[in-house]
């Protein structure tokens, strides 16, 4: 009677703990994958203490990918399950490789209510297929839910081989145990290149045994720039470095979970560590001191000393034998030749060589490809393939040199007419850590990575073919702990990742946003930094130009309930509920919240100014710069200002010609006066404008001038600022007004670009 008492409180106990419900997942992820058929007549797969995951005995990779199953089914459940050999049929996930598969790193997943059968086209399928299970398996420990993954069938494999992202220390050092945390966040977004920055002006992070004064002194700055416009530092010290152990240790660690590192040590430019090391590899021979600041430096390596040419070598060489990766990044950008056109080592191998400039190239950019030539034989002997950024186009490129294409997408472009292979990784979209880009929040910051396409309409499909990847990048100078580091790259890698991996005829963004949720809920388990401003709600304002009114939407990623306020007030729940367009025709502040069990998010807010040609259809008479349309002339009457990022979107930038706009008020007006709202940013080459003047017509065709005036051009120290250009003349009626703002004609001496061309942005115009 007592062992059946015993057995009684067991059974009792144990049906106290079983879940009374289950919570099922979605086989639609995040990266959406190539084809998901779910089965919603099926009962979906629940996961118990019971499930067993199946792995061919002897294989060592399949073994590994099926403990980081278990790990990932304890992560989100809180159970523990067991990893086997034994074949079982039921209550099983069942790990294979099917070399009937074509794509390699592809696989095939089905589920049905009684097993998961995951077979993949080689081993790194597999893992692929089993971040697939893990982001449609529900989170749901810690509930008195069962996790269960939905019956269906996926066919997937990724859209480009190359789908990297770059980590740079050289600006800070991040230790090796938050390197780890990193490329599981880079596994869990299918990402399977680790490109590791590990040399910059201001420190030099990796062991180089035949060098060891680069560590011994390279890796240590006295201080740190923390604020550019009030020149405070943070007066601590600031090292660190890698052995070649722990960088072996970084290696391992990644391509257990099939991600490959690629080293770059950048060269012949971002050498100060170095230079502050072996004085003798540069230009002048110092003394060199390791910068404090950012930006970049006229000391380099000197172009024309065998002794430079000889460590660049050597360096790579050890490089070479701590990293087994297909690529070795060099680095070629943002390398001055102040130094190169004053030295006579330098000039004297350019007349060795007999380098000349050519319409192109000059002869110091020449000696540059030389010199990454030199380099690049090292790495070609090795049987290893030279990486480099997209400057090297400015010499001409090396042999076998693929580029990573970061100014523009123009340089990938223009890499792959040259039958290079290139990978897109602009930092227009891709360079997370642009504090300009991070001023972008909310839905807005995530759609403008996802709809950077990498491969250009203007190429032919054999030169497409070129395109082998995307990459998006993290540098570190404003970015000093893992707070900061996560805040910037999630949950933007997200939206990564699907450029990365998803055929573009599958993916959708709203979509994607449909699937983030699941996704968030990762990031909270594991305690990720992302940032939150994407719980915040989208104000999306649109003109209705034939109404002259503004039409307002709300929107959230999750279609959360949305509540708000037009007089500036802070709202909250109580405040009116949004369940429809709003048009207005008169000024506003628009405030809103997003209201949700777990909380409400914080107010997004947006101002709507209204003058006689706001919300009214607006025609440009010139081409804007193309990277600065936006939405063209509408952009220029909706209302809405700018802030001082003129890559916002609300900001149209013009390149060596003069903004002209006509706006149509669509009925006689009587006004007396006009302005444009401009953008002064002289380091940036964005200057004012030096003159405007107003024309009228009653028909659109025939115009005639009632106003104009002369602006000075902008003086040596302008801070950068918005500034308000007005004009005021006789009233008069009309119903058509031409506005044209006349641009600097050039640079002036005093600028650090004289005699170029100057910008002029533009947010707004307006007529009273």
């Amino acid at each position: 009677m007592q062992w059946a008492g015993l057995g009684m409180w067991v059974a009792l106990t144990l049906s106290a703990c079983t879940p009374t419900k289950r919570e099922v997942g979605n086989l639609n992820v995040i990266p959406q994958p190539q084809e998901v058929v779910q089965n919603f007549q099926e009962n979906p797969f629940v996961i118990h203490s019971g499930t067993k995951i199946v792995y061919p005995a002897g294989n060592e990779k399949l073994e590994r990918t099926a403990e980081f199953l278990a790990s990932y089914i304890k992560e989100a459940t809180g159970l523990t399950v067991q990893c086997t050999t034994e074949n079982k049929e039921s209550d099983a996930i069942i790990l294979s490789v099917d070399t009937a598969i074509k794509q390699k790193e592809g696989y095939r997943l089905e589920v049905t209510s009684n097993n998961i059968r995951l077979a993949g086209g080689s081993e790194a399928g597999v893992f692929y297929g089993i971040q697939t299970l893990h982001k449609s398996m529900p989170v749901t420990k810690d509930r008195e839910s069962a996790s269960a993954i939905p019956a269906g069938i996926v066919n997937d494999y990724p859209r480009f081989d190359y789908r990297g992202f770059m980590v740079d220390v050289g600006r800070h050092y991040f230790p090796v145990s938050y390197l780890k945390q990193i490329i599981d966040m880079l596994a869990l977004h299918n990402i399977n290149y680790f490109h590791w920055h590990l040399t910059e002006d201001q420190g030099w992070r990796i062991e180089i045994k035949k060098y060891p004064k680069l560590t011994e002194i390279g890796s240590t700055r006295p201080r740190t720039l923390m604020d550019w416009s009030t020149r405070e530092y943070d007066e601590t010290p600031h090292s660190g470095f890698y052995t070649q152990e722990e960088a072996k240790e970084i290696v391992k660690y990644a391509a257990d979970r099939f991600i490959t590192v690629i080293p770059e040590v950048d060269l012949p430019g971002h050498m100060m560590a170095a230079l502050a090391s072996y004085p003798e590899l540069g230009c002048t021979g110092g003394p060199y001191e390791i910068p404090c600041e950012w930006g970049v430096f006229p000391d380099v390596l000197c172009g024309g000393n065998t002794k430079a040419l000889e460590f660049a070598k050597d360096v790579l060489n050890e490089i070479m034998d701590i990293f087994p990766s297909p690529y070795i990044h060099i680095g070629g950008d943002e390398c001055p030749k102040v130094r190169w056109k004053e030295c006579p080592k330098c000039q004297a191998k350019i007349r060795e060589l007999g380098l000349k400039d050519t319409p192109k190239h000059n002869k110091e950019n020449r000696l540059q490809t030389y010199f990454m030539a030199e380099v690049g034989k090292v790495i070609s002997e090795r049987g290893r393939k030279m990486l480099g950024w997209d400057e090297m186009l400015e010499g001409g490129l090396a042999p076998g040199a693929t580029v990573m294409s970061w100014t523009s997408p123009r340089g990938g472009i223009e890499t792959v007419r040259l039958h290079h292979n290139a990978i897109m990784t602009p930092i227009q979209y891709l360079y997370f850590s642009n504090p300009t880009y991070n001023r972008i929040k909310g839905t807005k910051s995530l759609e403008r990575v996802y709809t950077f396409e990498p491969v250009s309409d203007e190429l032919t499909e054999e030169e497409k073919q070129y395109i082998i990847g995307a990459q998006g990048c993290i540098w570190t100078e404003w970015t000093r702990d893992s707070l900061k580091m996560e805040w910037q790259i999630l949950p933007r890698m997200a939206a990564l990742s699907e450029i990365q991996w998803t055929e573009p005829a599958h993916k959708d963004f709203d979509g994607f946003l449909n699937r983030l949720p699941a996704l968030l809920a990762i990031y909270k388990d594991r305690g990720y930094d992302f940032r939150q401003d994407i719980y915040d709600v989208t104000i999306q304002v649109v003109p209705e130009e034939q109404e002259g009114k503004a039409k307002v939407f709300f929107l959230t990623f999750d279609n959360a309930e949305v509540h708000y306020t037009l007089d500036g007030s802070e709202p909250n729940a109580q405040s009116s509920l949004y369940t429809d367009t709003l048009h207005l025709d008169k000024d506003a502040v628009i405030q809103a919240i997003a209201v949700r069990p777990q909380g409400n998010s914080s107010i997004s807010k947006e101002e709507i100014h209204f003058n006689a040609v706001t919300m009214k259809p607006a025609t440009l008479n010139v081409e804007p710069h193309k990277s600065y349309t936006f939405q063209g002339g509408s952009t220029l009457t909706d209302g809405l200002y700018g802030d001082l990022n003129y890559r916002s979107g609300r900001w149209v930038g013009f390149y060596g010609n003069n903004p002209d706009i006509t706006i149509d008020m669509q009925e006689p007006k009587e006004i007396s006066s006009a302005f444009i709202n401009t953008l002064l940013n002289p380091g940036d080459a964005i200057f004012g404008a030096t003159g405007l003047k107003i024309e009228i017509s009653d028909d659109g065709k025939v115009f005639r001038e009632i106003a104009s005036k002369k602006i000075p051009v902008l003086e040596k120290g302008t801070k950068m600022q918005i500034r308000k250009e007005e004009i005021s003349f006789d009233k008069v009626k009309t119903r058509y007004v031409r506005i044209i703002a006349e641009t600097t004609s050039k640079l002036p001496a005093w600028h650090s670009m004289p005699g170029k061309n100057a910008f002029l942005f533009v947010d707004e115009i307006g007529v009273e």
